[in-house]
């Protein structure tokens, strides 16, 4: 619990997130409570893109594996969050996220993408008015080996649809 006062916004400051870079890295962080912190902040539409980062940083400093579970959720979250302008910065945050944990390597630390987190990430490409990485997302997941379902299905044809109406 800890490191859960890194993801809340401060009440003293008047800034919008808090930094964890300047803060001693501690070995009792708990990755669970931080994305389950982090993802009640996404639906109160209190977390910045700096502080999605930070926690970003702080699972890359640490050894403690990440469930899909919570992984996942965060993903959700972020792909339904409000948008404040045309920008759709939620949906979009979360396919930058989800690429640069992947960049870093470090699969030891997060359980592999499941079925879940390829359609949360194609919904999220849609969303972001980016359907043309959804379906490069479907690319990837079919290399993946995972098995589709009607879900992913759905989501496939939403893309190739948001892909026609874009051209």
């Amino acid at each position: 619990m800890s490191r859960l006062h890194l993801l809340r916004r401060s009440s003293t400051s008047t800034s919008t997130s808090t930094s964890t870079s300047s803060l001693p890295c501690s070995r009792s962080w708990d990755p669970h409570s931080a994305f389950s912190a982090a993802t009640e902040r996404v639906r109160a539409r209190s977390l910045s893109p700096e502080d999605a980062h930070n926690l970003i940083d702080e699972l890359l400093r640490h050894t403690i594996p990440v469930s899909e579970r919570s992984l996942d959720s965060f993903l959700a979250a972020l792909a339904r969050a409000p948008s404040y302008d045309d920008r759709r910065i939620g949906p979009a945050l979360a396919v930058t996220l989800f690429n640069r944990v992947r960049r870093e390597d470090v699969s030891p630390l997060l359980a592999q993408p499941t079925v879940f987190t390829y359609i949360i990430l194609m919904d999220c490409c849609c969303r972001a008015r980016r359907p043309d990485l959804g379906l490069a997302l479907f690319g990837r997941f079919l290399r993946t080996g995972l098995k589709t379902d009607l879900v992913t299905a759905t989501t496939l044809l939403k893309c190739l649809c948001h892909a026609k109406t874009n051209r």
